[in-house]
């Protein structure tokens, strides 16, 4: 006889539910081959607004990628644009939105254009309460059930004239996803949608129109990214290895990149013309008035008889090929600084308000470099409500580069928010993210639902670095019904919880100091570099893929800068100065001393390029498994559990081997500082003075590129040298590491890449401070006070001989007025 299991029957029948039509739903028409249609909604007119355009019939998705045969090519000659600031997108959660900015010439605007969106999502989400919508200036132009686990699905749909403007436009994608089955917090995270960047792009579809062109300078942004959000800036220079185009190079690939706003730029050198772009791609052509006949098949002629910077048509380039030309290169250096570089300069002086953020996220990040309160609205978080387990909301803040506060100060989040009353206490909770780590946690202690107005949370500085920093705000509620998870328990409910756009933000003022080595600061805000009157750049070899990775780099700090750089491509290390050097090359390339002045050993030069990396080989059965727990059971030691597959740490196998040798006591001693680690943030290895130690770098197995910096002996200014471990892979391991997500990884003396997300990163055993503001004992006290918290070693010292001062001189007064003590 069969037993009766209620919650399997239960399970059986939210699976059918979850694979059934609602009926709802069900009276929407289908898509051939029973994919569900998308459709569009327009947005409602206004009370009084005159009457607009018909919304556009929804588009059937298109089975393959193919372009029209009536593709207008865009401005690189394309008959489409990708859109993406990324290979892909992923929307994740019950709900999500991503949206950034991307820019159209005056005739792209005026085209006629369509919209292609490419996606695939998770198989547990259920299509029938889950959308994708994509919004474009605000107006929602496609919105479509999130159900194609199996394969992409691609839409198509026109966009109406007068929805894209010249210049700007913004983009968003939402999604709303509920899981088919599961009703935890923890099956929200299997929750999914990823938007392909090779298959969502503008289709230019004007068939009479003339092939779209750049016409100026404004336009630069117009080139836009590839399908991997990556632009190259092609430069073509024939007299590249001369001393007198070296600076150009680097002076029209800042330039460029600044005013393009390219959120990841990738800059290639070549002598000769390499032939017609790609998407997202700008060529520059940048020679003098003689060198033109042999690089164009046909020479302007205004570029004939002056200098020039503009757009031109080239039968051999491209239609928007941007020309750099003089009768010499003093000449091409004046109009360069003139009309390419003085417009996106910036005094070192002036402090920004915000970091353009807007190729990959809107708004722009707020630029933090005094106490200041941010309202959810200025960090564009709206007002919400959600009827999910979990919600998360994001926002972006950037801290300047000389920010001290690792150790000390708090920020305070005055939240305004509510949570129904069938929430659960003790499971729901509000966690605040900063960079990925858990900042501060709020639970839901109410019984009957709570409205929060102003209620300060407090959150720690030491999560911010300078740059840029993500924020992330999840508010976990969980109801009697998750528990249950009956059959439609996943599917919108009533409101569990509200997040107001009144909330606060509130940064305290902060040290402001350099610290020296940081690559964070580097990669952040370009400091110290982005204060440099002169950068002298050691190069491995002055070649057209050494000069290629460097101004890729360069371009890439130019960014976080704000601002563009002087560089000094000819410099040797005899003539780095009183400057910051910046040093770039295969290890093989540099020359022979520099790399012990940056923390990495001199033999890296000679063994690095030629080892060979040890191969780690996947057992193909449970035979290793197998042997590992006989060897731990002999051993006597736990066999690992799945989330301990990883190699020890340094200080957990310093831990356990204290633990073992060292009885009973180094037991205690080793829980004692475990619990001071939990509870208060500290061990007793802070207690240590700072010392001087720590040797020579030198790269493990499989390492890629190191990043190394250090403060020179001699002319006590900072250099950071970018060593790849092949000279035939520097550019392609350079356009890696400037990714945005490698980029923002680099920190400490030492950020090793091995492979394409793997990093290690090394952080210096002792530290300099350079004044970077004005003398101020305000700012003077926040230093002092942030260098005793990281170093609480000296300030129990200090502490112990203030009292031992404060005790004598107590006595001695006491002793002198003819009292005992």
């Amino acid at each position: 006889m069969t037993a009766f299991h209620p919650p399997r029957l239960l399970r059986a029948l939210a699976i059918a539910l979850a694979t059934t039509t609602l009926p709802v739903l069900a009276q929407q028409p289908s898509a051939p081959g029973g994919a569900p249609a998308p459709f569009m909604i327009a947005p409602p007119a206004p009370a009084g607004a005159a009457p607009t355009a018909p919304a556009p019939t929804p588009i059937t998705p298109a089975p393959t990628a193919a372009m029209p045969s009536t593709a207008l090519p865009s401005a690189g000659g394309f008959g489409f644009k990708p859109l993406l600031p990324a290979a892909r997108v992923t929307l994740e959660g019950e709900a999500d939105t991503r949206n950034w900015a991307f820019y159209l010439t005056q005739d792209e605007a005026n085209s006629d254009l369509a919209l292609d969106v490419a996606f695939q999502n998770a198989l547990v989400v259920m299509p029938e309460a889950s959308r994708l919508t994509v919004r474009i200036n605000g107006e929602r132009v496609l919105e479509t059930p999130v159900a194609s686990s199996d394969r992409l699905a691609r839409l198509s749909t026109n966009l109406r004239k007068g929805l894209l403007r010249p210049g700007q436009n913004t983009i968003r994608f939402e999604a709303i996803q509920r899981h088919r089955t599961d009703c935890s917090v923890a099956s929200t995270y299997e929750l999914w949608t990823r938007i392909d960047g090779a298959g969502t792009k503008l289709n230019f579809r004007s068939p009479s129109a003339t092939e779209l062109r750049l016409r100026s300078i404004d336009d630069l942004p117009a080139i836009g990214t590839d399908e991997n959000g990556q632009t190259t800036i092609r430069i073509v220079a024939p007299g590249a290895s001369s001393a007198a185009a070296a600076n150009m190079i680097f002076a029209v690939s800042q330039a460029t990149a600044l005013r393009g706003r390219y959120g990841q730029a990738v800059v290639q050198v070549s002598e000769r013309a390499p032939g017609r772009a790609r998407p997202g791609t700008l060529t520059v052509v940048l020679a003098t008035t003689a060198e033109l006949p042999d690089l164009l098949t046909q020479v302007p002629e205004e570029a004939k008889a002056r200098s020039f910077v503009g757009f031109v048509s080239d039968a051999r380039l491209g239609p928007s090929t941007l020309l750099v030309t003089g009768a010499s290169w003093p000449d091409i250096e004046n109009v360069v600084a003139t009309l390419l570089t003085a417009p996106v300069s910036r005094p070192t002086n002036v402090n920004r308000q915000l970091m353009d953020t807007s190729s990959w996220h809107l708004p722009n990040a707020p630029f933090l470099s005094e106490a200041r309160a941010l309202r959810f609205s200025e960090l564009g978080i709206a007002s919400q409500e959600s009827s999910g387990r979990r919600l998360r909301t994001r926002a972006v803040v950037a801290f300047p580069g000389d920010s001290y506060a690792n150790a000390y100060g708090e920020a305070t989040l005055y939240l305004d928010a509510a949570y129904a009353a069938d929430v659960l206490p003790g499971g729901s909770h509000l966690e605040i993210f900063v960079n990925g780590n858990v900042a501060a946690t709020v639970p839901f202690n109410a019984t009957s639902g709570g409205l929060l107005q102003q209620f300060p949370i407090t959150v720690p500085l030491r999560h911010f670095r300078p740059g840029i920093n993500e924020i992330w705000l999840e508010a976990v509620t969980l109801t009697h019904s998750d528990q249950a998870c009956g059959p439609g328990a996943t599917l919108p409910g009533r409101s569990r919880f509200a997040l107001f756009d009144t909330s606060t933000l509130s940064f305290p003022d902060f040290a402001k100091i350099g610290v020296q080595p940081n690559l964070a600061a580097v990669a952040g805000t370009g400091f110290p570099y982005s204060l440099a009157t002169r950068i002298p750049l050691i190069l491995g070899r002055h070649d057209t893929a050494n000069y290629g990775a460097a101004a890729t780099l360069v371009a890439r700090i130019a960014q976080r800068a704000a601002r563009p750089l002087a560089v000094d491509a000819l410099a040797t290390v005899a003539t780095t100065d009183d400057q910051p050097a910046l040093i770039v090359g295969a290890a093989g390339q540099l020359p022979q001393g520099i790399l012990p002045r940056v923390g990495v050993a001199e033999n890296v030069r000679t063994t690095w390029p030629t080892r060979a990396d040890t191969v780690l080989i996947a057992p193909e059965n449970d035979a290793g498994a197998i042997f590992d727990a006989v060897i731990n059971r002999f051993q006597g030691q736990k066999a690992p559990g799945p989330q301990e597959q990883a190699e020890p740490t340094t200080d957990a196998l310093r831990d356990r081997w204290r633990s073992s040798l060292g009885g009973p006591l180094a037991r205690y001693f080793v829980a004692f500082d475990q619990w001071l680690q939990r509870t208060f943030h500290l061990s007793f290895a802070q207690l240590r003075i700072p010392s001087s130690g720590g040797g020579l770098y030198e790269p493990a197995d499989g390492t890629d590129m190191i990043a190394a910096q250090a403060v020179d002996p001699a002319s006590r200014q900072v250099w950071t040298a970018f060593v790849a471990r092949r000279e035939e892979t520097l550019e392609a391991t350079v356009s890696r590491i400037v990714t945005p997500g490698n980029w923002a990884k680099l920190a400490g003396q030492v950020t090793a890449f091995r492979g394409s997300q793997d990093v290690h990163v090394v952080e210096p055993s002792q530290t300099s401070m350079v004044m970077t503001r004005s003398f101020s004992l305000a700012n003077m006290r926040l230093v002092l006070a942030n260098w005793l918290s990281s170093n609480i070693g000296v300030y129990a010292l200090a502490l112990l001989g203030a009292c031992i001062a404060l005790g004598i001189s107590t006595s001695l007064m006491l002793g002198r007025l003819g009292q005992k003590p």
